[in-house]
């Protein structure tokens, strides 16, 4: 059960990830320790300890003698774990086919993904935390402790432009498809899927 510090702590996480992901915190701002404590009326304590976990998740930077700061990511570094992903999640791929596992929490994630887009007002943020279940849990459900590890210190989550930028109903639609036919590959135990997801990935270098 979560202590009420806790909860504090997770409320705080929550909320400036959000804010992250929505552009309402933009990339090299500094944010205030007293204007959060004051905002979720605690202590700074559990300001700073949220602020600690979400620099861990990669999302925020805390420099000494100055402050914390969201954290900006290079079009480079952008590139470079986009070209590492493509290979960890092409590997999950062929574990999941190997080990046969339930891949019912993806098709979940699928069906959460349409509901975004057909809804009267296509919800953007809710369709980027979907689409990074989707990825993750393929990377959960290949059963590969090291896998998941190298995976989690890419920082994913981290970087919006990946799975939280603007897209267009008909971008979102897009992705929706080319998601759907990764898990079409899983239940064929296609091998090409493999070389779809890589490319899949890697043409987001770029993007």
């Amino acid at each position: 059960m979560l202590t009420q510090g806790n909860h504090i702590k997770t409320e705080i996480c929550s909320s400036i990830q959000n804010r992250i992901r929505s552009g309402e915190y933009k990339p090299g701002e500094k944010l205030s320790e007293n204007l959060l404590a004051t905002e979720f009326n605690c202590s700074r304590m559990p300001v700073r300890e949220a602020l600690k976990h979400l620099e861990q998740d990669g999302l925020v930077i805390i420099q000494p003698k100055s402050g914390t700061y969201v954290r900006e990511y290079s079009q480079e570094e952008i590139c470079h774990a986009l070209e590492i992903r493509a290979y960890l999640e092409a590997l999950a791929f062929a574990l999941v086919i190997e080990k046969n596992v339930d891949i019912g929490v993806m098709e979940e994630q699928i069906e959460k993904m349409r509901a975004c887009i057909e809804g009267e007002n296509f919800d953007l943020s809710s369709f980027g935390e979907c689409h990074l279940k989707f990825h993750e849990t393929m990377i959960m459900l290949a059963g590969n402790l090291f896998l998941s590890d190298l995976y989690n210190k890419l920082h994913l989550n981290a970087l919006q432009k990946i799975f939280f930028d603007p897209m267009t109903k008909e971008e979102m639609i897009f992705t929706h498809e080319e998601h759907q036919k990764i898990l079409q590959y899983i239940k064929d135990k296609n091998p090409e899927g493999e070389q779809f997801i890589k490319m899949h990935l890697w043409k987001r270098r770029n993007s």
